[in-house]
């Protein structure tokens, strides 16, 4: 009998245990949310550069995580040329609230999955505009437990702040881990080809890590006038400060793909587009 009672009770205590472990888990509050967009904090740096960020002047480009309103303006300074512009990648819908950098998450959907860059301006706006100034709003971590609760008395999309900040602003939306569409390659080399020689880009995505690797790589590879190999390349970009693209599978097969198109387009100045060539290769 006492055995009994006592192997009850390490049952009974060890299913307490258990959920009271649950209770605390850090993805609780997700779970209780999981239907819900919440807004989500990406950053809350109001000094410095953001996370990430390195120069490469040789090329006149730079990279860097999502930044805040007050470091759009260290951007400007620390770059410090005439002629900078913001190229954004990011496909996820974002903008800045007060001192915050935000994005809408939903941890049981992929938002924007499929859009395109048009779509996803037009649906981050639609979104930006329901937060209203003077009003309460709740900025939650990624998972899904409240951040801090704010009084709004500044939102704005990215685009505003950056011309604000005497920045031009290009968005291509890219989903994040993956690579951009045949669509988007096609816009981005025409804007390489078509941009003002002294323009500064500066690239950026949540975190300044795959899609802002993969596009300042694209970018050494059509400027690429010594041969050096895709792997010189991404060797590169990871030493500055990137990631290692071969860690992302998706990410690396594309810009082989991209490394090909420019070896054997370049010569005639990428008549052909991107989205032709790679059909038939």
């Amino acid at each position: 009998m006492k055995q009994f009672i006592s192997k009850t009770f390490i049952c009974i205590s060890f299913i307490a245990l258990s959920i009271n472990l649950i209770s605390a888990s850090p993805f609780d509050a997700l779970s209780n949310k999981k239907n819900e967009t919440l807004i989500v904090r990406d950053s809350t740096s109001t000094t410095g550069l953001p996370d990430r960020f390195r120069d490469i002047p040789s090329l006149n480009i730079s990279g860097s995580a999502q930044f805040t309103a007050e470091q759009a303006k260290n951007l400007k300074d620390t770059i410090n040329k005439p002629n900078i512009c913001i190229v954004d990648l990011r496909q996820e819908s974002h903008g800045l609230v007060n001192n915050y950098a935000i994005s809408f998450f939903n941890p049981s959907k992929d938002l924007n999955n499929g859009f395109t860059t048009d779509q996803t301006i037009k649906t981050e706006d639609a979104l930006l505009s329901k937060i209203k100034l003077n009003e309460n709003l709740n900025i939650y971590r990624k998972t899904g437990k409240p951040f801090k609760e704010i009084t709004v008395d500044f939102v704005s999309n990215e685009s505003s702040v950056v011309n604000k900040a005497g920045m031009e602003y290009k968005r291509y939306a890219v989903r994040d881990n993956g690579a951009p569409t045949a669509e988007i390659v096609d816009e981005f080399v025409e804007f390489i080809k078509t941009k003002p020689s002294d323009l500064h880009l500066h690239f950026h995505c949540d975190a300044g890590e795959g899609r802002t690797t993969t596009f300042m790589s694209m970018y050494q590879i059509l400027m690429n006038n010594t041969n050096l190999s895709l792997d010189q390349i991404t060797s590169y970009q990871y030493n500055v400060g990137g990631v290692n693209l071969h860690d992302n599978k998706h990410q690396f097969e594309f810009l082989e793909d991209f490394y090909n198109y420019v070896s054997k387009n370049k010569s005639n100045n990428y008549t052909t587009p991107y989205s032709e060539w790679i059909k038939e290769s």
